[in-house]
Order: C-alpha cells, then sequence, then structure tokens
C-alpha cells in the first residue's frame, strides 16, 4: 500500500461522518427541546402540509366550540327570562281566579287590577330588557341569527326567538281554514302553503275510504302534512258528513252499501212510523260503523232531514245506491274537508304551481291575516289533488296522496283526509294546517217499510226492519239504528236531522259512498261524498294555485283568509269585573302556553348546541391524535438517536485525531 502525506484520506473520511453524527445528534437535540418530530418543511414537507391543515381544524373546532358555548349561554338567558314571565303570568291567572270569584266586591276587584298592572308591566320590561351581548331577545328582533358551529363553512346553526310581548301574548287560534270537499284527487303542485308545493293526494295515504280514496280529506291532509316542515302548515281530516234526505216514510227493506259494506235497511214504510224507522237505519248503519268507519244520526226534532252520516276521520262516505227511502242520500261517494293549522303563528299564503285552481283541494287561494286564522273550504271534489294545485302562503301543496287516507274505502286520494294530509306535509313551510272536517250526507225523505242492501263504505247493512205504517220517525230511527251498529266498520255515523230525513256523517272526513242500495233504499242515492277540509293558522292564510282545477278539487278559491281569535291580549286584560276576569283566565292560559312553546323550542335549541360541543369536542380529539402522530417527536426514539450519535461523536474525534496523525508516520522512512 503506497504511502502519501499529500491527501489523508482517512481523516476526510473520518471527518465526514463526524459531521453526519454531528447533524443527526443536533437534530435529536432539537427533536427533544421542542418536543416536534417537524421543526421544518426540511424535517418532512408533506407531514408539514398536513399537520398545518390538522391544526387549522383543531383551532377551528375548539373556537366553534366556544360559539356554541354562547349559543347554549344564550337560550339559558331566554329562557330564564320566560321563567320569570311565566311566573308572573302564574300570578296574574291566581288573580283572574280570585277576582272572579263572587264574593269580591268591584273595590277589591280593582285592588287585584292594580296588581295586575304592576305585573303586566314587569312582564313589559321582561320582554323589552333581555338581551344577550347587547342583543335583545324577545321583543322580536333576534331573528335567523347564525352561530358558526363548525370548523368550515357552513357548518352553522340558525336561531330565532319568537316575539314574547304584551302585544303578542294571550290569543289564540279560534278556528282554521276549512276546505270544501272535492271531486277530483289533489296532484302535486295543485297547492303550494307559503311556497312549499304539496304533492298530489294519493290513495295510499287512505286505508279507510273505500272509495276514490286519492280524493278523500284524508289523502288531501297526509299531502299537506308530507310538507308541513316546509310549509309550517298542518292539515286535519275533518269528520265527512253527508245529510240525509227528505223522506215521507221508510221503505219496508232493502240493502245499502256503505263504504263496501253491505247492510239490510227496514222500515214499515209508513209514514207514522218514521222517527221509529229513521232511528232503526240510523242503528243498522251504526251497528256496521266498526266495518265502515261511518255512523249515523237522525235529528228527532226534524225528521225531514232523514239520516246523517257521518265518518269522524275524514275518511270518504260511499253510498252504493240511492238512500231516498231511507232518508238517506244518493248514491255516490262524498268526500271530508281538511282543516289547516299554522304552526308558528306567520301568516301564511296559499297557491298553486301547475296553473290549475285549487278546487282539488278544496282550498281558495289568498293571504291568511296575521293572527290565528281560520278558512273552512267547501267539500273537495272527485278529483286528486296534484302538486301546484294549491298554494299557501307560496308554497306549493303537493298531490294528495291515497295512503294518506287510511278510513275512505274507495277515492281516497281524492278525499278530505288525503287533501289535508298534503297540505299538512308542507305546514312547516306555511304555517298553516289542514283539517279534515266531517263529511255529512242528508238522506232523502224516508218511508216506512223494511230496508235491505244499504251499502255504505262498502259494508252491507241489511235487515232493517219496517215501521209501523205511518211511522216515519220510528223507520228513520231503524234506518239510522243498523247504519250506527256497523259505523266501526263503515266509519260512518247517522243521525237523524228532520221529520222525514236523515244524516250519514263520518267524522274523519272519510268519504262516505253509497251504493248497493235496494229499491227501498231508505232515502239514499248512490254516490260518493267526501268532505270539507279547515285550515288554521296563528296567521294570515293565503291561499294560491298554479293550476286551473287546484281550488275548486281542495274545495277552496283563491284569497286572503284570516281567522278569529280566542282569549284576550295581555295588555287588554282587566279583572276589575268577573267577566274580565273570565276573559283574563282565557288570555292566560293562552299566554302561558305561548310561553312554554317558546321555552320548548329554546330548549330544543340548547340541546342541540350541547350536542355540537359534545361531536366537536370528540372531532377536537381525533384531529388532535392524527396531529400528534404526524407532528409530535417521540422521546424515547429521540434520545436512543441522541445516545447513538454521541457515542459516534466521541468515537469519531478519536479516529479524527488518529487518522490525522498517520502523515507523521511518513516521517520514519527519511530518518
Amino acid at each position: 500500500m503506497p504511502q502519501i502525506i499529500n491527501t489523508n484520506l482517512a481523516s476526510i473520511s473520518a471527518q465526514r461522518n463526524l459531521d453526519n453524527s454531528q447533524r443527526a445528534g443536533d437534530q435529536a437535540l432539537q427533536r427533544l427541546s421542542s418536543g416536534l418530530r417537524i421543526n421544518g418543511a426540511k424535517d418532512d414537507a408533506a407531514g408539514l402540509a398536513i399537520s398545518n391543515r390538522l391544526t387549522a381544524q383543531i383551532r377551528g373546532t375548539n373556537v366553534a366550540s366556544r360559539n356554541a358555548g354562547d349559543g347554549v349561554s344564550l337560550a339559558q338567558t331566554a329562557e330564564g327570562a320566560l321563567n320569570s314571565m311565566r311566573d308572573s303570568l302564574q300570578r296574574i291567572r291566581e288573580l283572574a281566579l280570585q277576582s272572579a270569584n263572587g264574593s269580591n266586591t268591584d273595590l277589591e276587584r280593582s285592588s287585584l287590577q292594580e296588581e295586575v298592572d304592576q305585573l303586566k308591566s314587569e312582564i313589559a320590561a321582561i320582554s323589552e330588557k333581555t338581551n344577550f351581548n347587547g342583543q335583545k331577545l324577545l321583543d322580536g328582533s333576534f331573528q335567523d341569527k347564525v352561530f358558526q358551529t363548525g370548523a368550515n363553512v357552513g357548518e352553522t346553526i340558525s336561531v330565532s326567538v319568537a316575539k314574547v310581548t304584551q302585544d303578542t301574548l294571550g290569543t289564540a287560534l279560534s278556528n282554521g281554514i276549512s276546505t270544501s270537499s272535492t271531486s277530483s284527487a289533489m296532484i302535486a303542485g295543485d297547492v303550494t302553503i307559503n311556497g312549499v308545493g304539496v304533492g298530489a293526494a294519493s290513495a295510499a295515504s287512505d286505508g279507510a275510504s273505500t272509495t276514490l280514496a286519492d280524493r278523500s280529506a284524508i289523502s288531501v291532509a297526509a299531502a299537506i302534512n308530507a310538507v308541513s316542515d316546509e310549509s309550517g302548515v298542518t292539515a286535519v281530516a275533518d269528520a265527512t258528513t253527508i245529510k240525509g234526505s227528505n223522506t215521507a216514510n221508510v221503505a219496508a227493506a232493502g240493502a245499502l252499501t256503505i263504504n263496501g259494506v253491505t247492510m239490510t235497511l227496514a222500515g214499515s214504510a209508513s209514514a207514522t212510523n218514521l222517527a221509529a224507522d229513521l232511528q232503526g237505519v240510523a242503528d243498522t248503519i251504526n251497528s256496521f260503523a266498526g266495518q265502515t268507519g261511518v255512523t249515523a244520526s237522525i235529528d228527532i226534532n226534524n225528521l225531514t232531514s232523514g239520516v246523517t252520516l257521518t265518518a269522524e276521520d275524514g275518511r270518504n262516505i260511499e253510498l252504493g245506491s240511492s238512500g231516498a227511502t231511507w232518508g238517506l242520500a244518493a248514491a255516490g261517494t262524498t268526500t271530508g274537508t281538511v282543516s289547516l293549522i299554522s304552526e308558528d303563528g306567520t301568516d301564511f299564503e296559499i297557491g298553486s304551481n301547475t296553473g290549475n285552481s285549487l278546487e282539488n283541494a278544496g282550498i281558495e287561494v289568498g293571504t291568511y291575516s296575521g293572527s290565528n286564522s281560520g278558512v273552512n273550504g267547501g267539500a273537495v271534489t272527485a278529483t286528486a289533488l296534484v302538486a301546484g294545485d294549491l298554494t299557501i302562503n307560496g308554497v306549493s301543496v303537493g298531490a294528495s296522496l291515497a295512503t294518506d287516507d287510511v278510513a275512505s274505502s274507495t277515492s281516497k286520494d281524492s278525499s278530505a283526509i288525503s287533501k289535508a294530509a298534503a297540505i299538512n306535509r308542507v305546514s312547516d313551510q306555511t304555517g298553516v294546517t289542514a283539517t279534515a272536517q266531517n263529511t255529512q250526507v242528508l238522506s232523502g225523505a224516508v218511508t216506512v217499510g223494511a230496508v235491505s242492501g244499504m251499502i255504505l263504505n262498502a259494508v252491507t247493512i241489511n235487515d232493517i226492519a219496517a215501521a209501523a205504517t205511518g211511522d216515519i220517525g220510528g223507520q228513520m230511527s231503524n234506518i239510522v239504528d243498523a247504519i250506527n251498529q256497523k259505523s266501526a266498520q263503515t266509519g260512518i255515523r247517522a243521525e237523524i236531522v228532520d221529520s222525514d230525513q236523515y244524516q250519514l256523517i263520518a267524522d274523519d272526513g272519510r268519504n262516505i259512498e253509497v251504493n248497493a242500495v235496494g229499491a227501498a233504499s231508505g232515502g239514499l242515492t248512490a254516490a260518493t261524498t267526501r268532505a270539507s277540509i279547515t285550515l288554521e293558522s296563528a296567521g294570515q292564510i293565503n291561499i294560491g294555485t298554479a293550476n286551473a282545477t287546484g281550488p275548486v278539487n281542495a274545495g277552496f278559491s283563491v284569497g286572503s283568509f284570516g281567522g278569529g281569535e280566542t282569549g284576550t291580549l295581555l295588555k287588554d286584560i282587566d279583572i276589575s269585573t268577573v267577566a274580565g276576569a273570565n276573559d283574563a283566565i282565557k288570555g292566560i292560559d293562552n299566554a302561558i302556553n305561548q310561553v312554554s312553546r317558546v321555552q320548548a323550542q329554546l330548549g330544543a335549541v340548547q340541546n342541540r348546541f350541547e350536542a355540537t360541543i359534545s361531536n366537536l369536542a370528540v372531532q377536537g380529539e381525533n384531529l388532535s391524535a392524527s396531529n400528534s402522530r404526524i407532528q409530535d417527536a417521540d422521546f424515547a426514539a429521540e434520545t436512543a438517536e441522541l445516545s447513538r450519535t454521541q457515542v459516534l461523536q466521541q468515537a469519531g474525534i478519536s479516529v479524527l485525531a488518529q487518522a490525522n496523525s498517520r502523515p507523521q508516520q511518513a516521517l520514519s522512512l527519511l530518518q
């Protein structure tokens, strides 16, 4: 091996290795002193980028959690104020009850009113002064405030607090908007409620009506209720009622089908037995009520009104054939009506998106007035609603669906039940709810005689005995009793309404279908009768349409409708008289309910914020764990690395010293 002195390769190698061990040692010292594995992009460029993003998420999550905490504090502040307000309202109610007592004099009532005035002032002060961070909470100005409750854009919670003042507390809804019966099923777009389209009334919504279920009040209500979360309006199928017909006597015998149930009606064919015969018809119908969903009744003081059929659940009432000689209405299917109910007290508009009128929904286009509105529509038509037939407060009501009417035996998608359901599907958007009114079929004049073969809502009502000769009242009683005996089946009840007439009523708004009625038809005519729909709202109701047939099918007309109020506004409460005290009790009950609703909303918001905080805590924990795995130094590994480099440093220095001394060995060759 040659001996050289000009280039000391061993020293160069030792220096390089010493430099490497020094850098490794310096890095280990840096990581141990900072606690971080990545102290700069040179350590791990990709890891640093990921860590930066995770750090942004972690810090954003922490801020979002604090924001949600502010939301909880705000809700608690408002709820605390409402608790104080509720206590004052309870005290006012106590004073009103005391004032209503007859043992008090006018002077004592005036003294009680003085305390009421002070309590009212305190409630007004609470409404005016309650604030959070300078923002008033109960005066109605705190609306649609957005809380950033996530680390990213769009992760927010919107909060609104209803106006709770002397000007708003104390009144409650007295009536809603009622639709009329319709002859056509509501299709999607026939109705809009608060701008939300109501879908088609579907027979699938009505499991009760035996015919034309898609036109029943049940299916209409179901279609409305399907969008109630968006419209703010809910629908309830009203009882379907068919008024009876004027009859001189009830035929001796005959079969009548109500809602697909066949029953035998019998009368005496005698005018003198009219009351008993009509009652018999009603009793027979009522005996099948379990099958038909229809009950029957008569008005003993007005037998000429025949037997009235009612389906309480709003199902259609289908009469298989004319029941005139039993004091029943003509054959056909009667649909019930739907009542719309506003949920939040705001104004709401009814319209249509399909270019049709609102007849399929039995609702009128219009804006319904600002506080506690109600519209009673006409009977819904036999046409199911389609989406856009009806708009309520600018929201399109969808189609009435037969599935919403489990009561009507036929034409379910056009019943008041299905159309009310269609309205209620968008009630959250419209603030309007629909209720199917009872379906009524008025019978024709009843003659005395046995009745058989009456079919109401597909339920046959047989063996209705004849009353004594001339006993029209007895004949109607027989018919009504027979119908009412099957009311559990038909959903129809019958009642006497005149000296020779009875009425069929379906209280639930189902269609009343009369068919398969024998020759002695007990005053009924084969037909399907539908109920009307009532719309209810705490605000103005605007009914519109986007089609030509919508309003008629829903039983409504385009227009704006308002409703009455019950109770007394808090600011107007005066218990200095007995009458005023009684009015005050109603008003305070309403006010307490209103405060309770706002408290419930605040409680729901508070729970949502707390759930968000809990979720953010979990997110923050997981993100921190992920970031730690990327960013944090492993002290065990780095300590071992430091020890290794320290040993290498010591060895390197020793070796370098030896390498530097090697050229000196070449001098021995010169000696």
